[in-house]
């Protein structure tokens, strides 16, 4: 579960500001864009003079990547906790629904690990090991499904980009989708989805 607010103190004691701070970060992404994000208001947040901040993250990007990095974390075990014991096509299903889910209820948080490419250089491989933890568990899904292994990876990516794009649609509503279909709209779209790659 994505924590999703910060204790505010005058003084920071708990020697552990780098993971204050991205609680900070994942707090204020409940009403605020990524973009909208300061250093200066996350340092207030955790209670520490904003130079701080930056003996930890050196810029805002750097904080980005380890707020997304947790968010993949979080949507890596909300998606297994969805599908629990289900194998193949239903387990990528169940995949999809949690990864909907995920995004319905932190959509700042989804935009911002849905978004840019955060790593373009190479600084973060933290966050390319959440990701690619991620996409392990779609590749393993196609695999039970009856895709051959060495093509698997290429099959996960397919599958949630057009997932990803299925999803922003419906949170910018540009899908018109009632709340009480989206879920079924999207286990639709997730089995086309999976026949057509398999």
């Amino acid at each position: 579960m994505v924590k999703e607010s910060a204790k505010k103190r005058n003084t920071f004691r708990h020697g552990n500001l780098p993971a204050a701070l991205i609680v900070a970060a994942l707090g204020r992404l409940k009403t605020e864009d990524a973009e909208s994000l300061s250093l200066r208001e996350l340092a207030r947040d955790a209670g520490v003079n904003h130079r701080a901040v930056y003996r930890h993250f050196p810029d805002k990007l750097s904080l980005l990547a380890q707020v997304a990095r947790e968010g993949w974390q979080c949507l890596t075990k909300e998606m297994s906790r969805e599908a629990g014991r289900q194998r193949g096509e239903k387990a990528l299903v169940a995949y999809a629904l949690g990864f909907f889910r995920f995004a319905r209820k932190y959509p700042n948080l989804f935009h911002l690990m849905a978004g840019p490419r955060i790593n373009l250089r190479g600084s973060f491989p933290e966050f390319e090991t959440a990701v690619a933890d991620a996409m392990r568990i779609f590749a393993r899904g196609f695999i039970e499904a009856g895709v051959r292994p060495e093509l698997s990876r290429g099959r996960a990516l397919l599958f949630v980009a057009a997932l990803t794009g299925v999803v922003e649609q419906i949170l910018h509503r540009r899908v018109r989708v009632s709340p009480s279909k989206m879920q079924g709209f999207v286990a639709d779209a997730a089995k086309r989805l999976v026949k057509g790659l398999r």
